[in-house]
């Protein structure tokens, strides 16, 4: 039930004080990937107030591709997407595969766990 942690990253049922566990942690990892990505977090606002309002209402806006140069796949788009789906209980990583099931994402298809 604590609220604490960068805004940013905050999942929507921090901001909504239901409680979280673990999946909070997915969540902020698919922020972190769009950080990454687009150079800003996917809810990004100065005002903390409206920041919140969209991780609990706003869909994840990707850039047009073309139009800012920005080169991503599809599978890297899904993995995002799926990482922060609002729902704890349907957001990839939430089940009891955890990490598992972020592996078999197509995204890491080419990925040699055991390699790396």
């Amino acid at each position: 039930m604590s609220f604490c942690g960068t805004p940013e990253y905050l999942a929507p049922e921090m901001v909504s004080n239901e409680g979280h566990d673990k999946a909070v942690d997915w969540w902020a990892l698919g922020v972190l990937m769009y950080e990454m990505l687009i150079g800003v977090t996917p809810f990004f606002n100065k005002n903390k107030s409206v920041l919140l309002q969209k991780i609990q209402t706003t869909s994840v806006v990707f850039p047009d591709r073309k139009k800012y140069k920005i080169d991503y796949s599809d599978e890297l788009m899904d993995l995002i997407l799926r990482l922060l789906d609002k729902n704890k209980s349907t957001r990839l990583g939430s089940g009891k595969q955890d990490y598992r099931d972020i592996l078999k994402h197509p995204f890491f298809s080419d990925l040699d766990i055991k390699q790396l």
